[in-house]
């Protein structure tokens, strides 16, 4: 009875043996075909789009541009109006900064 026990357990030590003796596997990846692949159909460059995506931008920022841009909508009477306020506003503004101008060389040739 113990022969047989050591031939049951010798068998069993070499079943475990088989599978430790299996070489490892040496190529994990290669890239024989792909360039050839790819360039059947040629390789093109990516589509833009059109318009940039809002995605991911400020929401309070695209909020605001939407309604500047409806606030640019007009007609051409109301385009030359603007026109003129906007060249009166820049007149006074001009106006205003020659006299603080004057105003400070006043105060540094007193010094």
């Amino acid at each position: 009875s113990s022969s047989s026990l050591s031939l049951s357990t010798a068998a069993a030590g070499h079943a475990s043996c088989t599978h430790s003796e299996t070489m490892a596997k040496s190529k994990n990846h290669t890239g024989h075909n792909q360039i050839y692949k790819n360039h059947r159909n040629g390789i093109k460059k990516t589509r833009r789009p059109r318009q940039m995506s809002m995605r991911g931008m400020n929401c309070r920022f695209i909020r605001n541009q939407a309604f500047a841009k409806r606030g640019m909508k007009c007609t051409p009477e109301e385009k030359e109006e603007r026109l003129a306020a906007q060249k009166e506003a820049q007149k006074r503004i001009e106006e205003k900064k020659k006299v603080e101008k004057e105003e400070r060389l006043k105060e540094l040739s007193k010094k």
